[in-house]
């Protein structure tokens, strides 16, 4: 991490209170949520050689929840998020925190159900250590993401061709979710971040028309994720008082806040109108980034968006804080981001 010693316990203080808990928000209409932004790639800073480890990103996660979940008041009401796995997995999360035989098996067992609702099976084997320490700890797993099937119709047909009723299985603030579209904060985010990774096919890419309709389609997809991510999220955590969740979620969902992690404070407030949950409650960390995941041109980590004249107003960190398995080059980073 780059910025003062107190760094890691400043992250946990913001969410939690201090370490013993003493301090932490609480009540009814109050839910704390962190979002780990991980790639799963041997970056500079994740590299086997400068880290002496394979899976850096997954150890770097694991360090950082032993501190978040150690406050006392959060015990038993503590989730971790999990965007790889489709919603129908939750079974399988279910199973793998109630099994007590051979661990070995029981991530096998783990693995394989994930893989058949559609999980990507390196990703899970990757996430095999934070859930270990979620099993561990006793902190329940959620799966976040909708179903492929959906997120293919979607694709090739944009957000109307979804079933009304599978659509309102992701989205319950549909007023809220259209109009965010139309704010110019996230007009900013869409057009520096989120379409930034939109690849036209071979075949879109020598046709206009095509080309701007598969943009729109990658668009609603990706709102879909985020709204769909954020929505159940918001929905484990109002039913719970002073709970917490954690999430992992790929860098390019939660980069400039503009994703799942900015829609969460709204969804909140839907579902409960008497909510105190605000930008204050959210807390983004990135895991080993690198220039190119930032978005950045250069060497250097870009570390925000909206540096022109005309948007200056909504200018946005790329997060909260990047935390480093080991030292990154010096080039990398333009300034400090913390400077406590």
């Amino acid at each position: 991490v780059f910025g003062s010693i107190n760094a890691v316990k400043n992250a946990v203080d913001v969410v939690t209170g201090d370490f013993d808990g003493t301090n932490a928000k609480s009540g009814p209409n109050y839910q704390s949520f962190i979002f780990l932004g991980a790639n799963f790639d041997e970056t500079y800073t994740a590299s086997p050689e400068k880290t002496g480890q394979e899976n850096a990103d997954a150890s770097l996660a694991v360090g950082l929840l032993t501190d978040i979940t150690k406050p006392k008041v959060r015990s038993g009401n503590t989730a971790l998020g999990l965007t790889f796995s489709p919603q129908s997995g939750q079974g399988a999360l279910d199973d793998y925190l109630k099994s007590n035989g051979s661990e070995d098996e029981a991530e096998r067992a783990l693995v394989e159900g994930l893989k058949a609702v559609g999980a990507d099976e390196g990703l899970a084997q990757r996430h095999l250590p934070i859930l270990r320490f979620a099993k561990e700890k006793r902190i329940a797993l959620l799966a976040l993401a909708p179903e492929l099937s959906d997120l293919d119709t979607v694709q090739k047909g944009g957000l109307q061709s979804l079933d009304s009723e599978r659509r309102d299985t992701y989205v319950s603030d549909a007023q809220g979710f259209i109009a965010l579209t139309q704010e110019p904060k996230f007009k900013l985010y869409a057009d520096k971040s989120l379409l930034k990774d939109y690849k036209p096919s071979p075949s879109e890419a020598t046709d206009e028309a095509a080309t701007k309709a598969g943009q729109a389609n990658f668009f609603a997809e990706r709102i879909l994720v985020h709204e769909a991510c954020a929505t159940a999220i918001s929905k484990w955590a109002t039913s719970r008082p002073n709970s917490m969740v954690v999430t992992i979620a790929p860098i390019p969902d939660v980069r400039f806040m503009g994703g799942m992690n900015g829609r969460v404070p709204r969804v909140c407030q839907h579902l409960n109108p008497t909510s105190l949950v605000n930008e204050e409650a959210v807390t983004t960390i990135l895991l080993n980034p690198n220039a190119r995941e930032t978005l950045s041109e250069s060497k250097f980590l870009r570390l925000e968006i909206g540096t022109a004249p005309n948007n200056w107003t909504y200018q946005t960190k790329i997060a909260d804080y990047l935390w480093f398995s080991s030292m990154p080059k010096v080039n990398m980073i333009p300034r400090m981001m913390n400077e406590q």
